[in-house]
C-alpha cells in the first residue's frame, strides 16, 4: 500500500543551520503540527511518502494508493482553502483526513467558513476510500456536529493522534508514577501562546516568573506565530520594532530591550523534531500553558501537563484525550509552585481505560478506510 502523507517534509535535516523561513515552512507555520504528523506516520503500516499540500493532483495520483491529510483547526473563519479545494477536485485517489477541528470562541457558537474552505471540506468528504464510510476523523463531538450542520455526515468523532505516540498500554501509570514522586513542583516548562492572546497574558507572566529559580530553571517553549518563534532562534533583527515591543510586553513587560533579548537567548526554545522535544520535556516536572500539543507531548514523555484552554479547539482535544485542563476564565488563583498541583486531577486507571477506548475507535476508523494500523496501536486498543 502506497500512502502519501500531505506534509511539506517529515525530516528537516540539519535544521540548526536552516534559514528561518524554510524551517518555519517545514513545520507548517506552527511547531505544534509536528506532534500529530509524527504520530500519524508512526501509526500507519505502509510504504509512506511525503508531499506538500500544494502538490499537483496528477503527481499525487501517480504515486499514491491512498492520500492521508493530517488536519488541524482548518474549520474557522481564519482559513481560505479554495485553491486546495480546486486541486482536490481533480484528484482520482481517495483521501483520508485525520484530526480535523473546528475553531470558535465557545461551544455555543457555530463556525463560519470562507466559501473556499467549505468547498475544500466537501471535496474531502467525496474522496472517500469507501463511499459508505466517512473518511474524516474529527477532533471531537463539537467538530462532528459542526460538520453535520455543513452537510458532511457520519464523520468519526475522534481526538488527536498524538494521544498514541507512546506505545505503552499503561502510559497513565507511568505518568502518575513520575508525578507522584514529586512532592513539590520545581522545574516547569511553559507552553507559550503568542502576543495576541490577551486573555492568557497575565497567566503567562506569572508562569514566566517561575522560570528563574537558579536551582530549578524552567523553559519557555514557543510554537507560533512567526515572530514569537523567531525570538527562540535569536532572529531579533528580522522582527519589526513595534512587534518586538508587543512580544516583550506580553512576556516580560518590565524588561529593557536588551534584557528581553537575554531572556530569549536563555529561556525561549522551539523544536523541529518530536523526539528532541519530548526528550527536553522529560527534564521538567510539569508542562503548563495554552498550547495543547506542547502539553500532549509532555504526557507522551511520561510527564504531567495541564492545558489552560482559551477556545473550543484546545478544550475539545483535552476532553477527547484525557489531558488535564483548566479554562482560562477559571484560572483565578495566583500561580505559585505550591498551588500548581491543585490544578490537576489525574486518575491513571481512568486515563489508560479511556486511551484504550479511543485507540479502538481510531483503529476502527483506519481499517474502515483501508489503512493498516501498526501493531503497537492495536495493542493499546486491546488494553
Amino acid at each position: 500500500m502506497r500512502v502519501t502523507i500531505l506534509w511539506q517534509t517529515f525530516d528537516s535535516g540539519l535544521y540548526s543551520n536552516h534559514e528561518f523561513d524554510l524551517l518555519y515552512k517545514n513545520v507548517g507555520h506552527n511547531n505544534g503540527n509536528l506532534a500529530f504528523v509524527y504520530a500519524i506516520q508512526s501509526q500507519i503500516d505502509a510504504d509512506i511518502t511525503f508531499a506538500p499540500w500544494h502538490a499537483k493532483s496528477e503527481y499525487l495520483d501517480e504515486i499514491s494508493d491512498i492520500i492521508v491529510l493530517p488536519c488541524a483547526n482548518q474549520l474557522g473563519p481564519h482559513t481560505k482553502l479554495g485553491g486546495l479545494a480546486e486541486n482536490l477536485s481533480r484528484l482520482k485517489t481517495p483521501v483520508v483526513g485525520i484530526g480535523i477541528g473546528a475553531q470558535a470562541k465557545d461551544f455555543s457558537q457555530d463556525v463560519v467558513l470562507d466559501p473556499g474552505t467549505l468547498e475544500w471540506v466537501r471535496q474531502l468528504d467525496v474522496h472517500r476510500p469507501d463511499p459508505g464510510v466517512s473518511n474524516l476523523y474529527t477532533r471531537g463531538p463539537y467538530t462532528t456536529s459542526q460538520l453535520k450542520k455543513l452537510g458532511v455526515n457520519g464523520t468519526c468523532t475522534g481526538g488527536c493522534p498524538s494521544h498514541f505516540i507512546h506505545p505503552a498500554v499503561d502510559l497513565g501509570q507511568k505518568i502518575a508514577h513520575s508525578w507522584n514522586e514529586i512532592q513539590q513542583v520545581r522545574k516547569i516548562s511553559v507552553c507559550a501562546g503568542h502576543q495576541s492572546w490577551a486573555e492568557v497574558r497575565e497567566i503567562e507572566q506569572q508562569l514566566v516568573g517561575l522560570l528563574f529559580d537558579p536551582a530549578c530553571t524552567g523553559q519557555y517553549i514557543v510554537q507560533s506565530m512567526t515572530d514569537m518563534v523567531k525570538i527562540s532562534r535569536g532572529d531579533f533583527d528580522t522582527i519589526e520594532p513595534e512587534v518586538f515591543q508587543r512580544l516583550k510586553n506580553h512576556i516580560v513587560p518590565h524588561y529593557t530591550d536588551d534584557e528581553f533579548r537575554a531572556f530569549c537567548l536563555n529561556y525561549v526554545y522551539s523544536f523541529y523534531d518530536v523526539p528532541a522535544w519530548m526528550d527536553s520535556l522529560r527534564r521538567y516536572d510539569l508542562a503548563i500553558g495554552p498550547r495543547y500539543h506542547g502539553i500532549a507531548l509532555a504526557l507522551q514523555a511520561e510527564r504531567m501537563g495541564v492545558v489552560i484552554t482559551i477556545d473550543t479547539r484546545t478544550e475539545e482535544m483535552c476532553q477527547q484525550t484525557g489531558i488535564p485542563y483548566i479554562r482560562v476564565q477559571d484560572c483565578t488563583r495566583p500561580l505559585v509552585r505550591s498551588s500548581l498541583r491543585s490544578l490537576i486531577q489525574f486518575d491513571a486507571d481512568k486515563y489508560d481505560e479511556f486511551r484504550s477506548e479511543r485507540a479502538r475507535n481510531y483503529v476502527n476508523f483506519l481499517e474502515a478506510n483501508q489503512l493498516k494500523p501498526k501493531a503497537f496501536l492495536k495493542e493499546i486498543a486491546a488494553g
